[in-house]
This record gives structure tokens, sequence and C-alpha cells, in this order.
């Protein structure tokens, strides 16, 4: 056999380990990156709980009628309490005011008393007149509203309140000028609330 017929022979076993030994490189140097981008995966995973919603804050707290201002015992049992909630220059020239009666006697079952023995009722009663408050920057007394009938603009209850039982009451009055910033309310049987901010 002539060298011209073993010389092509040669160049084609040539190629075809050089195409062989290419694919398997490639092949080995292309194995390991789906296990890198496995690897790689638990990233966001570990990211996800940052992003949880709001169920690990704290907890709604319930809303309340109003910021207690001051407190006031009642003249005939120190267990009625009187809460001022608000004194606000309403619209129209007015002034609201808004509290709550309270009864802070405990229960029967609370106290462990016997039936009968446990705290009773407290009746509370007023007159209208003893509803008003006083502007002491201008040394005035302003009374309860009324409307064109001659009805009051009030809200107030009356009668016997069960230990743990409140009132919320209201009642509206001409505004004191917008110089006065403080105020000095009465509520009926209860001591004055002296010095009381009005709020816009």
């Amino acid at each position: 056999m002539s060298s011209r017929n073993i010389f092509p022979g040669f160049l084609l076993w040539s190629c075809v380990w050089v195409v062989v030994g290419t694919v398997a490189c490639s092949k080995q140097e292309t194995a390991p990156a789906p296990a890198a981008s496995s690897a790689a995966s638990p990233a966001p995973q570990a990211a996800s709980p940052a992003s949880a919603p709001a169920a690990a804050g704290p907890a709604a707290v319930p809303m309340s009628p109003g910021t207690v201002i001051a407190s006031s015992q009642y003249s005939a049992d120190p267990n009625l309490r009187c809460d001022l909630l608000q004194v606000k220059r309403a619209s129209g020239g007015a002034l609201l005011i808004r509290w709550r009666l309270y009864n802070a006697a405990g229960s029967p079952q609370s106290t462990g008393l016997v039936a009968g023995a446990g705290p009773k009722p407290i009746h509370y009663d007023f007159s209208w007149a003893e509803l008003y408050y006083t502007d002491p920057a201008e040394n005035k007394k302003y009374a309860f509203l009324t409307d064109s009938e001659g009805n009051r603009i009030v809200d107030m209850w009356w009668g016997e309140l069960g230990p743990g039982e409140q009132r919320l009451q209201w009642a509206k009055f001409p505004a004191p000028p917008a110089t006065s910033t403080k105020v000095t309310v009465y509520i009926p049987k209860f001591v004055p609330f002296e010095d009381t901010p009005v709020s816009q």
C-alpha cells in the first residue's frame, strides 16, 4: 500500500478522535453547571420570611371612646366616676364637650361576696343649671345651647347605673373667643375640671 493511501485514512481517524475528545471535554465542563444553579436556588427562599405579611406584628388595638383628659368622683358615691373625654371647638362657633359616667364598683362574682351583699347600682340625677363651663380669661359663664324650638342640644343620662356600667354623654355650648385656650368644665355633682385645654 502506498503512503498516499495511508495518509488520508490517518487524517480521517485523527479528526474523529479530535471531535470525540472535544465533545467529551465539553460535556465534562458543562455538567457541573446545573449543580451550581441548584445550590444557589435556596437564596430566594431564605429571603422570603422577611417579606412575610404583618402576621408577626402586634395585634390591632381596639378603639376606645376617647382619651381621658381628667377624672372626678361623684359627691354622693366615690364609686361613680366622671371621665372628661373631649373639649373641642366645633363648626358653627360651638364648643363640644364629651364625658363618660362609670360605676367602678366591683361585681359580687369578682369580690367573692354572697348574693345580695355585692355593690348596688348608683342613682345619678342633676339639675340643668349645674351643667356649664366658664372661661377664666374672659371671666364669663356659658350655658349649653338650645335649638330654635328651645330643645337642649345635649345627650345626658340619669337614673340607676349598675356596677361596671358606663354612659357616654355630650353637650354643645357657645365657643369662647379664639384667644381662650383653657376653660373650666362643670359636670353636675362632680368636682369642676379646671384649666381644661380647648382643642381645635
